[in-house]
């Protein structure tokens, strides 16, 4: 990924223009260490916009090669320290140092798969979420994961729901599932993000590792399990941990790769941000009674118990979930609510279940859409939970790892 470089004043003219043919807003996203990385999507040929950072005119670059079916996206690293930076009349949201306050969102996308068909044209409620969050102005917006939910096309008998709509790993998909919906929150609020399983290397991972990923892109092979990475705002710590392709039962090749990654962890206060939950309950089926999950991920923790990380963020299931173990475990969210078909809460007592060898203290459970806003507090988090009409449907204090809800 190239730093910005000055333009000279007649290609600045040149790159200017092109701003015209931008097909999202420009947005920014954290990555290793901190760096921000601003990016946008913009039609095949137009070439790159120009960014104006701090009075200096400097260019963005196409990252390459762009996969078939995918319009093109152009990037730039903004130096630490920049103050302002604007592409054309679009003012950029720079990361903040020691972010106080972060909305939470994931499983976002519209799902049409075989029988299983969500009301996309009139009852998904992924872009009222979007612009919900941005109205609460978070200094930092954290995707748990699963962008992309169209795998297959609209059923002939379910054209209401989704008539029209594109499906598949490609730009049309990726605009009408996330960029579009997420317009208005993509411009105002820089975004940390993580991979879930429906960007694993069997789905749509060439949008994930094209548009989304932090890291370089080669376009030749999928990662199916890339190394943390550590984003650092201040003291402000995050660690992007990639769980996509974790099983659904432990394998131990897979518990010892995961173990080798949690043991490269150097952190303190931080929050780790996955896609899969390591101590959360989903819902039985059938009445069955809950089960926890995912056991690779917590054998893996088990083996190196890592230390430094106060808080899990995790999606998957598609509910809010909040775990407490008081000091013997990090905090564990489940915020997988944002947008695709929501799961049924879990009917089940969890206070003082055993997950994993350790008993729940502190439980919650909301099977409604919305977004989790963080809110720092003199003593740690205030947490709330809000719905599409910013209606408040859960507040907790968290402190130390506990956390105590209303």
């Amino acid at each position: 990924m190239r730093k910005l470089a000055l333009v000279p004043p007649a290609l600045a003219a040149v790159q200017l223009a092109a701003q015209a043919q931008m097909l999202t807003p420009a947005w920014v996203e954290v990555g290793d260490g901190g760096r921000a990385i601003a990016r946008v999507v913009v039609t095949q040929g137009s070439g790159c916009p120009s960014i104006t950072a701090d009075g200096a005119t400097v260019m963005m670059t196409p990252r390459l090669p762009a996969p078939q079916g995918f319009q093109p996206v152009c990037e730039a690293v903004i130096p630490p320290g920049t103050r302002s930076a604007r592409v054309g009349g679009q003012a950029l949201a720079l990361p903040h140092n020691d972010p106080s306050r972060i909305a939470v969102i994931g499983d976002t996308g519209c799902r049409i798969k075989g029988k299983e068909v969500q009301n996309c044209n009139t009852d998904w409620p992924f872009e009222q979420v979007a612009k919900a969050a941005a109205a609460a102005q978070p200094e930092l917006v954290i995707h748990v994961g699963d962008y992309l939910y169209r795998e297959d096309a609209c059923p002939a008998e379910e054209s209401k729901k989704c008539a029209g709509s594109p499906h598949g790993d490609n730009w049309e998909s990726w605009n009408a599932d996330f960029f579009k919906p997420a317009a208005k929150l993509l411009a105002s609020v820089p975004w940390a993000l993580s991979r879930g399983n429906h960007e694993d290397c069997t789905r749509a991972w060439r949008g994930w590792f094209y548009y989304l990923d932090s890291g370089g892109w080669s376009g030749a092979v999928c990662n199916s399990m890339p190394a943390p990475v550590t984003v650092k705002l201040g003291s402000f710590q995050l660690v992007l941990f990639d769980s996509s392709a974790v099983k659904a039962a432990a394998d131990p090749a897979q518990v010892k790769a995961y173990a080798a990654e949690l043991k490269m962890l150097d952190v303190s206060n931080a929050w780790l941000v996955d896609h899969h939950p390591f101590w959360a309950v989903k819902p039985g089926k059938d009445g069955a009674k809950p089960s926890s999950e995912t056991d690779a991920l917590q054998q893996a923790w088990d083996q190196v118990s890592p230390k430094g990380i106060n808080m899990v963020l995790s999606g998957h299931t598609h509910l809010f979930e909040l775990l407490s173990y008081g000091a013997q475990r990090p905090l564990q969210i489940v915020a997988g609510d944002a947008g695709t078909s929501l799961d049924k809460g879990v009917p089940h007592q969890i206070n003082g279940a055993d997950i994993y060898g350790v008993m729940v203290e502190q439980s919650e459970d909301e099977d409604e859409f919305g977004y989790t806003l963080l809110n720092r507090s003199a003593s740690g988090w205030a947490l709330s939970l809000r719905d599409p009409k910013t209606k408040e449907l859960l507040s907790c204090s968290i402190e130390g790892g506990k956390a105590k809800c209303k």
